[in-house]
C-alpha cells in the first residue's frame, strides 16, 4: 500500500508541475504560490473538520506537523516555483527529487532507519547527477551565467523537503492522523505565506493574476492537495527511507511532459536527460536498499 501511495502522489505531483508552469508562464512564483496554498487548505480544512478531534491539538504531533509545514511546502514552494520559472521544470523537478538522499541521511539519524550500502551508492549517483545537470545549464546557449547560480533553488528545496518528510513521519508515528498531518501543514504554509506577503511590500506589489492563470493555478492546488493527501498516507504506512524516493519519481514524467508541452519553452539537451537517469536510478537504488 505504501509503494501504491507513493508512486500514485509521484504521478499526481507531475501534473502539478506542468500546471503550475502553464499558471507561471504570464505571471510569477508568488502569484502562484499564494493561489495554489490557498486552494490546498481550503480543500483540506473542508474535509478534516468533520472528523478532527480537539485532542489533536494537544498532541506532539501538532508541533511536528507545524515545523515540517515550515519547511514543507512553505520553503519549498517557495523556492521551487522560482526554480520553475529561472530553470525550468526538468532540471528543477530532477533535483528536488534528491531529497530522499537527505531524507535517507536524516532519517538514519532521527528515525533509526538503516542506511544500507544501496542507499549510499543511490546517493552517490544522485549527486554525480546534479553535476552532470549543472554543466548541460551552462552549456544551453538560451541559459545565462547566472542560471548556474539559480540552482541554489531547487537544491535549498531538496534538502528542505527532505527534512520535512522525517518531521511528518516523526509526527504520524506519535499521531496517525495523515490528513489532520497534511491540513496542518497546508495552513502553516499558507500563514507563512501571508506573513512574508504583509512583511515585504515588494512581494504584495507581484501579485498579479488573469482569469486564465487563476484557472491554472486552481487546477494544480486541487491536483497537489490529491498528491499531498496520497504521499501522507503512504508514510503512515511505510518508512521514509522508502516513501521519499517513490514519491519523488516525477522526473520521469516530468522529462515526457516537458517534451510535450514545452518544446518552445525549454530545451532537453543529451546531458541533461542522462543527469536525469542517474539521479532516478540514484533514487531506485535508495528504495531498494
Amino acid at each position: 500500500m505504501a509503494i501504491a501511495l507513493a508512486l500514485l502522489s509521484s504521478l499526481l505531483i507531475s501534473f502539478t508541475t506542468i500546471l503550475m508552469k502553464k499558471g507561471i508562464a504570464r505571471t510569477n512564483p508568488t502569484s502562484a504560490m499564494l493561489v495554489v496554498t490557498a486552494v490546498g487548505s481550503l480543500i483540506f480544512v473542508a474535509i478534516s473538520l468533520p472528523v478532527a478531534k480537539f485532542d489533536y491539538l494537544k498532541s506532539t504531533a501538532f508541533l511536528l506537523f507545524i515545523l515540517a509545514g515550515i519547511f514543507s511546502p512553505a520553503l519549498v514552494r517557495w523556492l521551487y516555483f522560482i526554480s520553475l520559472d529561472r530553470i525550468g521544470p526538468s532540471v528543477s523537478s530532477s533535483i528536488l527529487s534528491t531529497g530522499p538522499a537527505f531524507t535517507a541521511v536524516i532519517a538514519a539519524i532521527f528515525l533509526k532507519e538503516k542506511l544500507t550500502v544501496s542507499v549510499s551508492l543511490g546517493i552517490g549517483l544522485i549527486i554525480i547527477g546534479i553535476i552532470i545537470q549543472e554543466r548541460s545549464i551552462n552549456a544551453v546557449e538560451n541559459f545565462k551565467a547566472r542560471r548556474k547560480k539559480d540552482l541554489i533553488f531547487p537544491l535549498l528545496s531538496a534538502i528542505f523537503l527532505g527534512l520535512a518528510i522525517v518531521f511528518r513521519k516523526m509526527g504520524l508515528n506519535a499521531l496517525d492522523e495523515p490528513l489532520f498531518g497534511v491540513t496542518v501543514g497546508f495552513l502553516t504554509s499558507l500563514v507563512f505565506y501571508s506573513m512574508l506577503c504583509l512583511m515585504f511590500k515588494s512581494m504584495r506589489n507581484s501579485i498579479s493574476l488573469n482569469r486564465n492563470d487563476f484557472v491554472f493555478l486552481c487546477a494544480a492546488g486541487a491536483c497537489l492537495t490529491a498528491g499531498w493527501l496520497t504521499m501522507f498516507y503512504a508514510l503512515s504506512y511505510g518508512k521514509a527511507i522508502i516513501v521519499a524516493p517513490l514519491s519523488s519519481l516525477h522526473p520521469v514524467f516530468i522529462l515526457a511532459w516537458s517534451c510535450l508541452f514545452f518544446k518552445g519553452m525549454e530545451k532537453i539537451t543529451l546531458k541533461t536527460v542522462s543527469g536525469i537517469c542517474l539521479v532516478l536510478v540514484g533514487v531506485l537504488l535508495i528504495a531498494l536498499g
